[in-house]
């Protein structure tokens, strides 16, 4: 894994841009977004281009033209972010279309999580410091902290370092860059180029949506793989959207991750739930099991 190189961070005044290489979005949703995302940001304006409603079938257009349409905004330097408007499914369809090196010299700060891990990842991988964080839609219902973290940012606070607060499962620390996100599609990576450098990395796992079974199924595949071996822990957000986890999901992913030698936190603070902090991944970050917490951004300060 390449060194971290942080992003052109938002300023007051720097236009954002909002993208959807993934799902369908829903117009209802996307205006709630966009009204709640001017208020968290009242000094830079919005740009939502009319690509961002396109559709073709549960995707938002077609692979070369949500291809074309992340390309061109991500080369824009007069951006101060770029914002997914959703998640849903259809960025690792675009992996092949893309030419990450050059996105990720761009320097361009890209906020999103759920599907966009096919994109964090690879471009944090390849050395550009990405943000997990709330996309467009979810604005709406996020919680206060959350609020904060993305108002900051956008006010060119930059919100880290930051200490989040979960469960201890397994004790010890572990330090490493700040990798992973959402569990389903990280596994979708696996097998192809793009699956990324895990060897160090502090490991960050949400879902929403999945049978324990599911999840179950999901962390085996990432343990016969070997690439749960590689990390140096594994940090596990929200599970569901709610505000609890769904029935028998935490205990499926314990069951599956006490044994696995390292530190292990459950029940973060980020997800598809109200509760979605801003955490950097190819950024410093450590994992202390003993006292549950996930500390991120520590080189970012």
């Amino acid at each position: 894994m390449m060194a971290a190189l942080s992003p052109r961070w938002p300023a007051p005044g720097l236009p954002l841009a909002v993208v959807a290489p993934a799902g369908r979005v829903a117009p209802d949703a996307l205006e709630a977004g966009l009204a709640a995302l001017a208020e968290l940001a009242p000094g830079c304006r919005v740009d939502c281009p009319p690509a961002v409603t396109a559709s073709l079938d549960y995707l938002a257009g077609p692979d070369e033209e949500r291809a074309a349409n992340l390309n061109e905004l991500m080369r824009d330097s007069s951006l101060g972010a770029v914002i997914a408007a959703r998640g849903g499914f259809g960025c690792l369809r675009l992996l092949p279309l893309l030419d990450l090196a050059a996105l990720a010299r761009s320097k361009t700060c890209l906020i999103g999580f759920s599907d966009l891990t096919a994109l964090l990842n690879p471009l944090a991988a390849l050395g550009l410091v990405t943000l997990h964080g709330p996309v467009v839609t979810q604005i709406p219902r996020l919680d206060q902290a959350s609020r904060a973290d993305l108002a900051a940012l956008l006010a060119g606070r930059r919100p880290w370092p930051a200490a989040l607060n979960g469960r201890g499962l397994t004790g010890g620390r572990a330090t490493g860059p700040l990798m992973g996100g959402n569990l389903t599609t990280l596994c979708s990576l696996l097998g192809t180029p793009w699956f990324p450098e895990l060897t160090g990395a502090v490991l960050i796992l949400e879902d929403s949506g999945e049978a324990p079974y599911r999840l179950d199924r999901l962390i085996s595949q990432l343990e016969f793989s070997g690439a749960l071996a590689q990390v140096a822990g594994v940090a596990v957000g929200r599970l569901g959207d709610q505000g609890s986890d769904p029935p028998g999901a935490a205990p499926a992913l314990t069951r599956r991750l006490e044994g696995l030698g390292k530190p292990v936190v459950m029940g973060l603070p980020f997800g598809h739930g109200a509760a979605n902090r801003l955490l950097p991944l190819g950024a410093l970050a450590e994992l202390d099991g003993g006292a549950g917490t996930l500390s991120v951004g520590l080189n970012l300060a």
